[in-house]
């Protein structure tokens, strides 16, 4: 009898062991979900303050963050230019299915 009343309080132990780990991983996972959530939070109000400040100042040459302003504007241009390119060559595409 000693051997299973050993084995069961093994068992017992055991099965507290895991359960007690299961759920500090829970609350482990929960707290990062948690932490994810802020941070995405401060990124996204960053790109807001960045991109408000972006439209407030593009056009000072003064400014510290001129080079970066200046990047900013040539990206978008260079954006537009590309947007337009994409529709020139899917009307030309869809003139030859015709």
């Amino acid at each position: 009898m000693q051997f299973f009343d050993k084995l069961e309080k093994t068992m017992l132990d055991t099965g507290q062991s895991i359960s007690r780990k299961a759920k500090e991983l829970a609350e482990v996972t929960r707290l990062k979900n948690m932490l994810h959530t802020c941070e995405e939070v401060t990124e996204q109000n960053y790109r807001e303050i960045g991109r408000a400040y972006y439209e407030a100042h593009r056009e000072e040459e003064d400014n510290i963050y001129a080079e970066q302003l200046k990047a900013i504007s040539d990206a978008k241009r260079g954006a537009e230019a590309l947007r337009k390119q994409i529709k020139e060559v899917g009307k030309s595409t869809d003139s030859c299915e015709q």
